[in-house]
């Protein structure tokens, strides 16, 4: 899985899908340090879900774009 939160010309991937939490009511995105604490928040412009299917190796990875901005 991988998730993508672009803020303009800023674009950061995570790995992780602790590391962000998406609030769909509140329109928020929220990013997480390792131990939990509260590292960023956004408005939530758009978001996007696609499946990238490597077919080689029998996988299909999830990829998660966040549209925001501060």
């Amino acid at each position: 899985m991988k998730i993508i939160i672009k803020n303009g010309e800023s674009v950061d991937v995570f790995s992780d899908a602790s590391d962000v939490s998406v609030l769909p009511k509140s329109k928020l995105v929220r990013t997480f340090n390792e131990d939990g604490s509260l590292n960023e928040e956004f408005k939530l412009v758009d978001k996007k879900i696609e499946l990238n299917d490597d077919l080689d190796n029998d996988k299909t990875e999830i990829i998660v774009t966040l549209d925001v901005r501060k």
